[in-house]
């Protein structure tokens, strides 16, 4: 009997662990030198197969779209938006009963700074959420520190 208890507590357990390491999206960060005083900053979301990620733009009632917060910029500042790179696909989605924009496979986000002195250092988090058409996985924040 102790040994069925056991086994039992050991496969719930293996259960548990895979189900908190489900990841299918993978978040890297580069930076780019576009002249003397302007940097682009890239998110760049590798997603797995049979996953997507979710525009910046959604709409209400919708997913949570992808946010990028910056919370401490020293020596620099934001110039426009963050952009999105990629093929974005446009659909119906019948879990959220509406149409929305969102990326398979890769995915860049870009975001311009202008240098107001030698260096400068940026922080904040990203915020996304991601769907295979059958689940979803709760909005993650990710952090994020760039040190230009």
């Amino acid at each position: 009997m102790k040994q069925i208890l056991l086994l039992l507590s050991f496969t719930l357990l293996t259960a548990l662990s895979y189900a908190q390491t489900v990841e299918p999206v993978k978040w890297t960060f580069d930076t780019e030198k576009v002249d003397d005083k302007t940097i682009a900053i890239t998110f760049t979301a590798n997603v797995d197969e049979d996953w997507y990620i979710y525009a910046q733009d959604v709409g209400d009632g919708g997913p949570i779209p992808t946010e990028f917060t910056f919370e401490n910029l020293k020596g620099c500042v934001k110039t426009g938006k963050v952009e999105e790179v990629g093929k974005v696909i446009k659909k119906y989605d019948p879990m959220f009963s509406m149409n929305l924009k969102y990326y398979k496979k890769r995915v860049q986000f870009k975001q311009l700074v202008t240098l107001n002195a030698k260096g400068g250092i940026i922080e904040g988090y990203l915020t996304f959420m991601t769907c295979n058409g059958e689940k979803c996985l709760p909005p993650t924040d990710v952090d994020f520190k760039f040190e230009l």
